[in-house]
């Protein structure tokens, strides 16, 4: 007796006969029937058990479903993939205008790998589908419908947020000692902005000093870090003097920082308006690089690379934007009362401003170079109180919210949760008292 469908079939070899074992016919079991009635009327009665078998099989084999992995290669696009990995003109162009209805073509990038799928029958070869991530939160998949048509749909990557301890000793820099300990470049840059206002981190820190920090990292539940996370809570250990500061959210929503008195680390500028600097010429008489005689400098030049990021170091308003003299391409912004600061030898500037725009404070404005007299990439720094050039390095700045009453009790209440989930974090990474890093940092 031989199943198929919802029909049994008995044979004989003097002859042959169906028994009907149902009233319906599914349209799953309805070409295997056709196909099998045909051979059984074809045949002699010693062929047919055997021919009957084999077409019945290629009737209702499922079809086996394949994948192959495929990547969009330089100026391809991505229908020029699907061709390269077999799938008919028709069908890669139906799929990529899919695509387009839920993802701007023009985001994809060579390098991105596809899965593709499709279904393989012993007479042909079939694309169904294809699945892929372009973005760390993102996965679109293209799937053949019943229609023969291609949809495509964009499902979200759930998001989750890891708390993350770690600590290091400085020994060359502040992002080596980051580096060294595992902390991503975006983190330590914020913990810099954080205390620009009152560490001069090219004057203020030698080998030695070290670092606390616990932040909170946005990633993916496979574990891959996404976006920017969250500084908690950092300490900068200075010699034998130890600056933490805390961040603290506000019923509005706003998002500061406080050492552990309750007073805002943020400044009405920062000490440094450029990352990784070290300062090339302080304020002061001085003998001009290029002039060739004793001249007062009005202000202090940070050295770094040509293209460093420049900061606006106080939120204001552009009020000169442009090439100026000796000072190259230079930018003056107005702040609020009686502070301005002005930035020269840029090699360009933020293409977004314009006399009158405003900045925030810590916004990049433009980007370190050599432009006019210069005998190297620095930027030249300046802070005028009532139009006067004054010292950037000593000028007394005012100071930002102050946590008073019920507020800075609450404040201080939190700080030993915060350090106590900071310890036991970083004791489950390492017994070791700090990550060290080798070589020196010149001492000023």
């Amino acid at each position: 007796m031989l199943a198929v469908g919802t029909l049994a079939l008995s044979v004989g070899l003097s002859g042959h006969y169906w028994r009907h074992q149902a009233a319906v016919v599914t349209a799953a079991s309805a070409p295997a029937v056709q196909n099998a009635a045909r051979v059984v009327a074809q045949s002699a009665p010693g062929q047919v058990v055997a021919r009957v078998s084999r077409a019945v099989a290629q009737t209702i084999v499922p079809p086996e479903i394949i994948s192959r992995e495929a990547e969009i290669g330089e100026g391809q696009e991505f229908s020029d993939m699907l061709a390269d990995a077999g799938v008919a003109d028709p069908d890669a162009t139906a799929a990529m205008n899919a695509l387009a209805h839920v993802y701007s073509l023009e985001k994809l990038r060579a390098g991105q790998s596809v899965t593709l799928t499709f279904s393989r029958t012993p007479q042909a070869e079939t694309f169904t589908g294809a699945v892929f991530q372009p973005e760390d939160t993102k996965e679109i998949t293209i799937a053949r419908q019943t229609s023969g048509n291609f949809a495509a749909n964009v499902k979200m990557i759930p998001i989750v947020r890891e708390r993350v301890a770690a600590r290091g000793e400085i020994r060359t820099s502040v992002f080596d000692a980051g580096d060294h300990a595992g902390v991503p470049h975006t983190i330590m840059a914020a913990m810099i902005a954080v205390y620009a206002h009152s560490i001069d981190f090219q004057r203020d820190i030698h080998p030695g000093d070290s670092f606390e920090i616990l932040y909170d990292q946005p990633k993916t539940v496979q574990g891959k870090p996404v976006g920017e996370g969250s500084i908690i809570y950092a300490a900068m250990h200075i010699g034998n003097e130890v600056k933490p500061i805390y961040r603290v959210t506000f019923a509005d929503k706003t998002v500061d920082y406080f050492d552990a008195s309750g007073h805002s680390t943020r400044r009405a500028l920062l000490r440094t308006p450029v990352a990784a600097a070290h300062i090339t010429s302080g304020f002061g008489m001085r003998m001009h690089p290029i002039l060739g005689y004793t001249k007062m400098h009005k202000g202090v030049d940070f050295g770094a690379p040509t293209g460093t990021p420049i900061f606006a170091a106080g939120a204001g308003t552009i009020e000169e934007i442009g090439f100026k003299g000796g000072f190259g391409r230079y930018i003056k912004i107005r702040h609020s009362g009686n502070l301005e600061t002005a930035y020269g030898h840029m090699s360009r500037f933020n293409a977004h401003l314009y006399r009158g725009a405003h900045v925030n404070q810590g916004e990049v404005i433009a980007y370190v170079g050599m432009s006019g007299r210069a005998t190297g990439p620095h930027l030249h720094y300046e802070v005028h109180v009532n139009g006067v050039q004054v010292n950037p390095l000593s000028v007394k700045m005012p100071t930002g919210r102050v946590l008073e009453g019920a507020q800075l009790e609450q404040f201080k209440s939190g700080q030993a949760h915060i350090y106590e989930e900071y310890s036991n974090l970083v004791g489950k990474k390492s017994s070791e008292p700090f990550i060290k890093v080798s070589a020196n940092v010149p001492s000023n």
